[in-house]
């Protein structure tokens, strides 16, 4: 298991923690794309996503 990190500072965070079958996504603060390609676009992986907070 291991922690990609996609972004992270004033223009969001977005992180992904995965294992060979599955992923959580935590915090989706970056572009679709980008999460895709961290995922090698397998988005069938992703089993949930949790977001500590929103932006209004």
């Amino acid at each position: 298991m291991f922690l990609r990190v996609i972004n992270s500072g004033s223009s969001g965070n977005g992180y992904i923690l995965q294992d060979d079958k599955e992923a959580l996504i935590i915090e989706a603060g970056c572009k679709l794309l980008d999460i895709k390609k961290a995922l090698d676009f397998n988005i069938s992986k992703v089993v949930g996503c949790l977001v500590s907070h929103e932006h209004g």
